[in-house]
Protein backbone atom coordinates (compact mmCIF):
# COMPACT_ATOMS: atom_id res chain seq x y z
CA UNK A 1 0.00 0.00 0.00
CA UNK A 2 2.57 2.36 1.38
CA UNK A 3 4.63 1.45 -2.60
CA UNK A 4 1.45 2.52 -4.61
CA UNK A 5 0.69 5.91 -2.40
CA UNK A 6 4.90 7.33 -2.86
CA UNK A 7 5.38 5.25 -6.41
CA UNK A 8 1.64 6.65 -7.81
CA UNK A 9 0.02 8.81 -5.71
CA UNK A 10 2.70 11.23 -4.16
CA UNK A 11 4.52 12.76 -7.23
CA UNK A 12 1.15 14.23 -8.62
CA UNK A 13 0.16 15.30 -4.76
CA UNK A 14 3.65 17.17 -4.23
CA UNK A 15 2.64 18.50 -7.97
CA UNK A 16 -0.35 19.74 -7.12
CA UNK A 17 0.62 21.09 -4.06
CA UNK A 18 3.57 23.31 -5.83
CA UNK A 19 2.00 24.84 -8.03
CA UNK A 20 -1.11 26.27 -5.66
CA UNK A 21 1.37 28.56 -4.57
CA UNK A 22 3.65 31.27 -5.58
CA UNK A 23 6.70 30.14 -4.60
CA UNK A 24 7.10 26.22 -5.23
CA UNK A 25 10.71 26.11 -3.72
CA UNK A 26 9.39 25.62 -0.14
CA UNK A 27 6.55 23.03 -0.98
CA UNK A 28 9.40 21.29 -2.76
CA UNK A 29 11.75 21.51 -0.10
CA UNK A 30 9.12 20.00 2.77
CA UNK A 31 8.48 17.56 -0.23
CA UNK A 32 12.22 16.42 -0.45
CA UNK A 33 11.82 15.82 3.90
CA UNK A 34 8.30 13.60 2.85
CA UNK A 35 10.88 11.89 0.46
CA UNK A 36 13.50 11.46 2.92
CA UNK A 37 11.22 9.88 5.77
CA UNK A 38 9.74 7.39 2.69
CA UNK A 39 13.07 6.70 2.58
CA UNK A 40 13.61 5.64 5.88
CA UNK A 41 10.47 3.26 6.12
CA UNK A 42 12.55 1.62 3.34
CA UNK A 43 15.52 0.79 4.98
CA UNK A 44 13.57 -0.60 8.07
CA UNK A 45 11.28 -2.15 5.85
CA UNK A 46 14.82 -3.94 3.62
CA UNK A 47 16.15 -4.18 7.63
CA UNK A 48 19.21 -2.55 6.52
CA UNK A 49 20.17 -4.54 3.76
CA UNK A 50 24.08 -2.99 2.31
CA UNK A 51 23.70 -1.81 -1.31
CA UNK A 52 20.17 -1.14 -1.51
CA UNK A 53 20.11 0.99 1.53
CA UNK A 54 23.44 2.72 0.40
CA UNK A 55 21.61 2.86 -2.99
CA UNK A 56 18.35 4.55 -1.56
CA UNK A 57 20.40 7.22 1.10
CA UNK A 58 22.62 8.24 -1.78
CA UNK A 59 20.22 9.00 -3.89
CA UNK A 60 18.01 10.87 -0.94
CA UNK A 61 21.32 12.66 -0.47
CA UNK A 62 21.67 14.02 -4.06
CA UNK A 63 18.18 15.43 -4.62
CA UNK A 64 18.57 17.07 -1.14
CA UNK A 65 21.93 18.44 -2.02
CA UNK A 66 21.10 19.74 -5.54
CA UNK A 67 18.16 21.48 -4.12
CA UNK A 68 19.12 22.84 -0.94
CA UNK A 69 22.53 22.45 0.05
CA UNK A 70 23.96 21.32 3.53
CA UNK A 71 21.24 23.11 5.45
CA UNK A 72 18.30 20.57 3.33
CA UNK A 73 20.77 17.66 3.63
CA UNK A 74 20.78 17.73 7.22
CA UNK A 75 16.94 17.90 7.58
CA UNK A 76 16.46 15.46 5.16
CA UNK A 77 18.94 12.60 7.22
CA UNK A 78 17.47 13.57 10.27
CA UNK A 79 13.86 12.70 8.54
CA UNK A 80 15.06 9.88 7.28
CA UNK A 81 16.60 8.80 10.46
CA UNK A 82 13.76 9.18 12.37
CA UNK A 83 12.11 7.44 9.90
CA UNK A 84 14.53 4.66 10.43
CA UNK A 85 14.18 4.22 14.22
CA UNK A 86 10.41 4.72 14.42
CA UNK A 87 9.64 2.04 11.65
CA UNK A 88 12.43 -0.41 12.82
CA UNK A 89 10.37 -0.40 15.98
CA UNK A 90 6.68 -0.61 14.51
CA UNK A 91 7.71 -3.44 12.05
CA UNK A 92 10.14 -5.20 14.47
CA UNK A 93 13.07 -5.45 11.75
CA UNK A 94 16.07 -7.35 12.51
CA UNK A 95 19.40 -6.68 11.14
CA UNK A 96 20.01 -8.15 7.83
CA UNK A 97 23.02 -6.70 5.91
CA UNK A 98 23.59 -9.19 3.65
CA UNK A 99 23.03 -8.31 -0.32
CA UNK A 100 22.05 -11.39 -2.82
CA UNK A 101 23.46 -11.20 -6.25
CA UNK A 102 20.01 -11.15 -7.34
CA UNK A 103 19.56 -7.38 -5.60
CA UNK A 104 23.20 -6.42 -6.07
CA UNK A 105 21.72 -7.31 -10.19
CA UNK A 106 18.76 -5.48 -9.16
CA UNK A 107 20.41 -2.07 -8.29
CA UNK A 108 22.73 -1.98 -11.18
CA UNK A 109 20.05 0.04 -13.32
CA UNK A 110 19.37 2.57 -10.67
CA UNK A 111 23.71 3.00 -9.68
CA UNK A 112 23.63 3.77 -13.76
CA UNK A 113 21.04 6.16 -14.32
CA UNK A 114 20.41 7.74 -11.54
CA UNK A 115 23.85 9.76 -11.46
CA UNK A 116 23.48 10.06 -15.44
CA UNK A 117 19.93 11.83 -14.65
CA UNK A 118 21.30 14.12 -11.85
CA UNK A 119 24.53 15.13 -13.97
CA UNK A 120 22.24 15.94 -17.24
CA UNK A 121 19.67 17.83 -14.81
CA UNK A 122 22.50 19.87 -13.51
CA UNK A 123 23.73 20.72 -16.49
CA UNK A 124 21.19 22.09 -18.16
CA UNK A 125 20.37 23.94 -15.21
CA UNK A 126 23.81 25.29 -14.93
CA UNK A 127 23.23 26.23 -18.69
CA UNK A 128 20.00 27.75 -17.76
CA UNK A 129 21.55 30.00 -15.69
CA UNK A 130 24.65 31.23 -17.32
CA UNK A 131 22.52 32.16 -20.42
CA UNK A 132 20.36 34.50 -17.72
CA UNK A 133 23.87 35.34 -16.21
CA UNK A 134 25.01 36.63 -20.06
CA UNK A 135 21.13 38.14 -20.37
CA UNK A 136 21.69 40.40 -17.00
CA UNK A 137 25.08 41.34 -18.40
CA UNK A 138 24.09 42.19 -21.38
CA UNK A 139 20.69 44.52 -19.97
CA UNK A 140 23.08 45.91 -16.99
CA UNK A 141 25.36 47.69 -20.05
CA UNK A 142 22.20 48.94 -21.69
CA UNK A 143 20.63 52.16 -21.55
CA UNK A 144 17.23 50.85 -21.89
CA UNK A 145 15.96 53.65 -23.76
CA UNK A 146 18.44 53.69 -27.05
CA UNK A 147 19.63 50.32 -27.08
CA UNK A 148 23.13 52.02 -26.70
CA UNK A 149 26.06 51.40 -24.15
CA UNK A 150 25.28 52.71 -21.03
CA UNK A 151 27.45 55.55 -19.09
CA UNK A 152 29.91 53.32 -17.20
CA UNK A 153 29.77 50.48 -19.82
CA UNK A 154 30.95 52.87 -22.47
CA UNK A 155 33.74 54.57 -19.96
CA UNK A 156 35.15 50.76 -18.91
CA UNK A 157 35.31 50.35 -23.15
CA UNK A 158 37.16 53.83 -23.03
CA UNK A 159 39.37 52.68 -20.46
CA UNK A 160 40.31 49.60 -22.54
CA UNK A 161 40.66 51.65 -25.31
CA UNK A 162 43.02 54.55 -24.34
CA UNK A 163 45.49 51.17 -22.48
CA UNK A 164 45.42 49.92 -26.17
CA UNK A 165 46.36 52.95 -28.35
CA UNK A 166 48.98 53.70 -25.68
CA UNK A 167 50.72 50.32 -25.50
CA UNK A 168 50.28 49.90 -29.49
CA UNK A 169 50.55 53.13 -30.66
CA UNK A 170 47.39 52.63 -32.62
CA UNK A 171 45.08 55.67 -33.99
CA UNK A 172 41.72 55.91 -31.88
CA UNK A 173 39.51 59.16 -31.28
CA UNK A 174 36.94 59.65 -28.56
CA UNK A 175 33.97 62.16 -29.55
CA UNK A 176 31.42 63.43 -27.50
CA UNK A 177 28.16 64.69 -28.64
CA UNK A 178 25.17 66.86 -27.42
CA UNK A 179 21.68 67.51 -28.61
CA UNK A 180 21.69 71.47 -29.11
CA UNK A 181 18.80 73.12 -26.67
CA UNK A 182 17.59 70.23 -25.77
CA UNK A 183 16.30 71.79 -22.71
CA UNK A 184 14.33 73.82 -24.82
CA UNK A 185 12.85 70.86 -26.60
CA UNK A 186 11.73 69.59 -23.41
CA UNK A 187 9.77 72.57 -22.24
CA UNK A 188 8.19 73.51 -25.06
CA UNK A 189 7.61 69.72 -26.83
CA UNK A 190 7.24 67.77 -23.83
CA UNK A 191 9.53 64.77 -22.28
CA UNK A 192 7.99 62.32 -24.67
CA UNK A 193 8.74 64.34 -27.79
CA UNK A 194 12.22 64.94 -25.82
CA UNK A 195 12.61 61.09 -25.22
CA UNK A 196 11.81 60.61 -28.72
CA UNK A 197 14.42 62.89 -30.30
CA UNK A 198 17.05 60.56 -28.08
CA UNK A 199 15.80 57.78 -29.63
CA UNK A 200 15.66 58.62 -32.97
CA UNK A 201 19.38 60.36 -32.75
CA UNK A 202 20.71 57.00 -31.23
CA UNK A 203 19.54 54.88 -34.37
CA UNK A 204 21.19 57.24 -37.08
CA UNK A 205 23.95 56.88 -34.86
CA UNK A 206 24.09 52.85 -34.97
CA UNK A 207 23.21 53.61 -38.43
CA UNK A 208 26.25 55.31 -39.20
CA UNK A 209 29.11 54.14 -37.38
CA UNK A 210 31.35 51.12 -38.22
CA UNK A 211 30.96 47.96 -36.41
CA UNK A 212 34.37 48.38 -34.94
CA UNK A 213 33.19 51.84 -33.17
CA UNK A 214 31.30 51.91 -29.56
CA UNK A 215 28.67 54.58 -28.67
CA UNK A 216 27.04 54.91 -25.97
CA UNK A 217 24.78 57.41 -23.84
CA UNK A 218 26.39 58.39 -20.90
CA UNK A 219 24.08 61.72 -20.21
CA UNK A 220 20.68 62.80 -20.30
CA UNK A 221 21.41 64.74 -23.87
CA UNK A 222 25.00 63.35 -24.52
CA UNK A 223 26.35 60.75 -26.27
CA UNK A 224 30.24 59.35 -26.39
CA UNK A 225 31.66 57.97 -29.32
CA UNK A 226 35.19 56.06 -29.89
CA UNK A 227 35.97 55.44 -33.53
CA UNK A 228 38.79 53.39 -34.39
CA UNK A 229 41.75 53.39 -37.34
CA UNK A 230 40.88 56.09 -38.84
CA UNK A 231 42.74 59.85 -39.44
CA UNK A 232 41.53 63.14 -38.42
CA UNK A 233 39.87 64.07 -41.52
CA UNK A 234 38.49 60.99 -42.34
CA UNK A 235 37.18 61.07 -38.11
CA UNK A 236 35.80 64.74 -39.15
CA UNK A 237 33.95 63.19 -42.13
CA UNK A 238 32.30 60.47 -40.09
CA UNK A 239 30.74 62.95 -37.54
CA UNK A 240 30.29 65.30 -40.57
CA UNK A 241 28.17 62.81 -41.76
CA UNK A 242 26.44 61.92 -38.62
CA UNK A 243 25.27 65.86 -38.36
CA UNK A 244 24.18 65.31 -42.42
CA UNK A 245 22.03 62.18 -41.85
CA UNK A 246 20.43 63.63 -38.57
CA UNK A 247 19.19 66.35 -40.41
CA UNK A 248 17.72 64.37 -43.20
CA UNK A 249 16.46 62.05 -40.53
CA UNK A 250 14.48 64.80 -38.54
CA UNK A 251 12.95 66.60 -41.59
CA UNK A 252 11.24 63.36 -42.92
CA UNK A 253 10.11 63.13 -39.06
CA UNK A 254 7.51 66.33 -39.33
CA UNK A 255 6.15 65.02 -35.92
CA UNK A 256 9.33 65.73 -34.41
CA UNK A 257 11.38 69.29 -33.87
CA UNK A 258 14.21 70.24 -36.01
CA UNK A 259 17.25 69.20 -34.42
CA UNK A 260 21.29 69.57 -34.34
CA UNK A 261 24.03 68.48 -32.34
CA UNK A 262 27.30 69.69 -31.21
CA UNK A 263 29.93 67.40 -31.68
CA UNK A 264 33.80 67.74 -29.97
CA UNK A 265 36.53 64.88 -30.53
CA UNK A 266 39.84 64.08 -29.83
CA UNK A 267 42.43 62.09 -31.22
CA UNK A 268 44.09 60.23 -28.85
CA UNK A 269 47.76 61.53 -28.13
CA UNK A 270 50.93 60.27 -26.40
CA UNK A 271 50.49 63.81 -24.35
CA UNK A 272 47.11 62.26 -22.88
CA UNK A 273 48.67 61.05 -19.42
CA UNK A 274 45.38 59.56 -18.42
CA UNK A 275 42.39 58.14 -20.01
CA UNK A 276 40.53 61.56 -18.36
CA UNK A 277 42.96 64.25 -20.22
CA UNK A 278 41.71 62.05 -23.31
CA UNK A 279 38.44 62.48 -22.35
CA UNK A 280 38.84 66.38 -21.09
CA UNK A 281 40.25 67.14 -24.41
CA UNK A 282 37.07 66.25 -26.30
CA UNK A 283 34.93 68.02 -23.50
CA UNK A 284 36.51 71.12 -24.33
CA UNK A 285 36.64 70.42 -27.75
CA UNK A 286 32.58 70.16 -27.31
CA UNK A 287 32.90 72.91 -25.60
CA UNK A 288 34.37 75.23 -28.29
CA UNK A 289 31.60 74.16 -30.46
CA UNK A 290 28.97 75.19 -28.70
CA UNK A 291 30.97 78.44 -28.55
CA UNK A 292 30.88 78.81 -32.12
CA UNK A 293 27.32 79.07 -32.41
CA UNK A 294 26.16 75.23 -31.94
CA UNK A 295 25.53 72.49 -34.73
CA UNK A 296 29.64 72.19 -35.31
CA UNK A 297 32.63 69.83 -35.22
CA UNK A 298 35.20 70.93 -33.19
CA UNK A 299 38.68 69.09 -33.00
CA UNK A 300 40.86 68.70 -29.66
CA UNK A 301 44.76 70.21 -30.50
CA UNK A 302 43.64 71.77 -33.63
Amino acid sequence: MLLVFQGFIWPHLAYLLARRVAVPYEVERRSLLVESAFGGVWVAAMQFNLLPTTLLISMLCLNSIAVGGPSLLRLSMASLGTAVLAFTVVLKSGFAPETTPMQVYACIPMLAVYPLAVGGAAYHLGAKLAAHKRAFRTFSRMDMMTGLLNQSAWRSVLDDEYELAKQNNVRSAVALINIDHFKSINDGYGHLTGDGVIKLLSDVLAEVISPSDTAGRIGGDEFGLILRGLEIEQTRATLTRLQYRLQQTFDERIELPAVSVSIGFAEFSIHDASVEDWLRAADLALYEAKRQGRNQIAAAYA
